[in-house]
């Protein structure tokens, strides 16, 4: 039996004995390990001077990104990257490709540039681009292209006389990274220069145009005379049914006149103006061609009529065709187009009691300039006052306009011996933008007496889309806003119901016989004073007077900077309401 002993002497010995060959193979280790070390070769080149210190396009500065080679820059709003100039500074010895100081195209994208030194080369990536450059390259409306001019930032488009210059509808061209509004392909009204506004992406560099159109003039007569003298007969011309009426007093000669004729600027026409024709036989067409070539025949009548004047419109001009103020000429001539037979046109300054001696209305409207008078020559105190005794021996009138300065001195409106008189009238030329639609109120949330409410010289009125009837929406409106209103402090102690009530209404109703019909759109109360009323035969005066203080009131758009009114069609309904309910 061995002992512990040996077996630990023996165990001793033979780690001894393998002790050389471990150092051995740990010596051969590290040897081959320093071996290796020795042989490995870096790759990574050193780029220590073969960098871009700095990089310039067209002077202004870029960013560069030396961990990833990438150099990027956005030039303002406008430049040619198709042709930038490029600055460089580099290590000394250093060279680069392209080299600094080219002029280089950046349009097509990134270009590539080596900075090489010591035989060491280095790429970097270089993208320039640019702001959108805000501007309006090409602008059309159908085949009709606009002519743009840059400097001034106009675009002026020609269109056809048929188009519709409300609803057009304009395509445009504008570069990359911009926006535009109004957008292409959009419709506008045209009626009025529109502006278009075209904004870079870089949010403030912006550029405006000015959109004008001119439409050809349509093929029309714009005038039919048979005379020089500017009170000679002239025609009615209705271009929607393409027909003309010379109206002449019984017993005139219609076998030799000879026609003045006025067309659009450019047309032709066919009988010529100047040549004498025969109009006893019946009608003559007349053809007139425009710039387009697009034609348009109307036909032509001469009438002798005997008037009953039954309808009377005073003014200071000599006749209609006279009147210097495009209002009060455009409602005359409306009342003498649609009443032929029972108008008749007097002169103010020659005004007797005679001539109203067949009369049941005498319309009394006019409009000015500067001044509330009466254009062309006025009325005098002696003239209303002949008026005065037509209305109180039971004949009717229509007061509107400047006209209304007269019901102080007519004196109707009367309420304890305190005359309601105008409070308005705005005199400027042309009044000013507005681009709501003005009208009157269409009902009441206090309902008011079925003689307001339902009142026949209403019927037939358009309604808006809330509840009123608009007059006139023109963007340019006169405003002879002429608002009789119960409020004033004159006014206050006549009164024992609450202002703008419906009582106050009533209250005044009782007291003057009348019917106060509507006041205006915007608010919904009828006792605030007079808007459009009926004051029915008192005492004293047995004729009926329709009274319209309105502001929204215009006869013709020509004075109003190129405005249309698209309820015009509401006036003519509401005053032929008027002459029917008043004549019969």
């Amino acid at each position: 039996m061995i002992k512990r002993n040996d077996k630990m002497k023996n165990s001793i010995k033979n780690i001894s004995r393998w002790i050389p060959v471990l150092f051995f193979g740990i010596v051969v280790t590290l040897f081959t390990s320093c071996e290796n070390d020795v042989k490995f070769n870096d790759l990574v080149p050193d780029y220590t001077y073969s960098i871009m210190r700095s990089f310039e396009a067209n002077g202004q500065a870029a960013t560069i990104d030396q961990t990833n080679g990438v150099v990027h820059l956005t030039l303002p709003a406008g430049a040619n990257i198709s042709s930038v100039m490029v600055d460089m500074t580099l290590p000394d010895g250093a060279t680069v490709d392209p080299a600094s100081g080219s002029t280089l195209d950046f349009s097509s994208g990134p270009v590539i540039f080596k900075v090489t030194n010591n035989g060491v080369t280095r790429e970097y990536t270089v993208t320039i681009a640019a702001y959108g450059d805000p501007m309006i390259m090409t602008f059309a409306i159908g085949d009709n292209d606009g002519v743009i001019d840059q400097a001034n930032g106009t675009i002026e488009v020609t269109v056809g006389s048929q188009e519709n210059i409300k609803a057009l509808t304009p395509q445009y061209t504008i570069p990359e990274s911009t926006t535009s509004t109004p957008q292409s392909g959009v419709a506008q009204d045209f009626t009025n220069p529109v502006k278009y506004t075209v904004l870079s992406n870089d949010g403030f560099t912006g550029k405006s145009y000015v959109v004008t159109i001119t439409q050809l003039p349509q093929a029309i007569i714009t005038s039919f005379k048979t005379g020089e003298d500017i009170c000679s007969v002239t025609g009615i011309i209705d271009d929607e049914a393409s027909a003309i009426n010379l109206d002449f007093p019984a017993g005139a000669d219609l076998s030799a006149i000879t026609p003045i004729i006025e067309t659009t600027e450019g047309s032709t026409l066919s009988p010529e103006s100047g040549v004498a024709q025969d109009f006893s036989s019946g009608a003559i067409d007349y053809t007139v061609t425009n710039l387009e070539g697009l034609t348009k025949t109307y036909s032509v009548v001469a009438r002798t009529i005997t008037s009953s004047k039954k309808i009377a419109f005073i003014s200071g001009a000599d006749c209609i065709e006279s009147i210097s103020e495009p209002d009060t000429k455009a409602a005359a001539l409306w009342l003498k187009a649609n009443y032929a037979e029972d108008f008749v046109y007097l002169k103010a300054g020659t005004l007797t009691s005679e001539d109203l001696a067949s009369t049941e209305l005498v319309v009394l409207y006019w409009d000015n300039v500067g001044t509330q008078e009466m254009p062309d020559g006025g009325i005098t105190a002696d003239k209303v006052a002949i008026v005065t005794d037509y209305y109180k021996a039971g004949g009717n009138l229509m007061v509107e306009g400047f006209a209304i300065n007269l019901l102080d001195e007519i004196g109707r409106i009367n309420m304890d011996g305190t005359v309601f008189t105008n409070e308005g009238g705005n005199t400027n030329p042309v009044g000013g933008e507005n681009l709501d639609a003005w009208g009157l109120r269409a009902s009441y949330s206090t309902p008011s007496p079925s003689e307001s409410a339902n009142h026949p010289i209403l019927a037939g009125l358009s309604q808006g889309g809330t509840d009123y009837y608009p007059m006139n929406n023109a963007h340019y409106k006169e405003d002879r806003n002429f608002g009789i209103d119960f409020g004033w402090p004159e006014y206050n102690g006549l009164f024992t119901e609450a202002q703008c009530s419906e009582d106050r209404a009533l209250e005044f109703e009782a007291a003057t016989n009348s019917v106060l019909i509507r006041w205006y759109e915007w608010l919904d109360a009828r006792g605030c004073g007079i808007g459009l009323a009926e004051f029915k035969p008192q005492g004293e005066y047995q004729g009926t007077m329709i009274l319209n203080t309105g502001g929204w009131l215009e006869w013709s758009m020509t004075d109003n900077n190129g405005a249309v009114n698209d309820f015009q069609n509401n006036i003519y309904v509401l005053h032929a309401n008027v002459i029917d309910y008043l004549l019969n």
